[in-house]
């Protein structure tokens, strides 16, 4: 009983600890590699929705990212969003970012 008390408690201090921190910039850039893909596309929905992210860059190699791309901008929010296609905008998509997420792959084959 007095273990799941100190749970509870640490869980609520590192909430209130995080939520007062002093240290948040709200200039990150993200990118998120595999953005055209079944997890990509909510995971660049959710992250749009972030107050601590100015810019979003969406890379895939599908040809469908840049409507990917031009879907997420009409969402209101203040964070900035870039599509990047093909290998060639790999390093031009990850210049300068803080944070790089990789939800691609390939489907599995029997």
């Amino acid at each position: 009983m007095l273990s799941n008390a100190m749970k509870s408690s640490s869980r609520l201090v590192y909430c209130n600890v995080r939520n007062f921190t002093s240290s948040g910039q709200l200039n990150k850039k993200v990118a998120v590699l595999g953005a055209a893909g079944g997890i990509g596309q909510p995971l660049s929905l959710l992250l749009k929705h972030s107050p601590m992210i100015s810019q979003l860059s969406l890379y895939d190699l599908a040809p469908y990212t840049p409507g990917v791309a031009c879907d997420l901008s009409h969402v209101e929010t203040l964070s900035e969003v870039k599509a990047y296609l093909g290998p060639e905008k790999l390093d031009e998509c990850l210049k300068g970012c803080d944070l790089v997420l990789i939800p691609a792959g390939l489907p599995r084959k029997p």
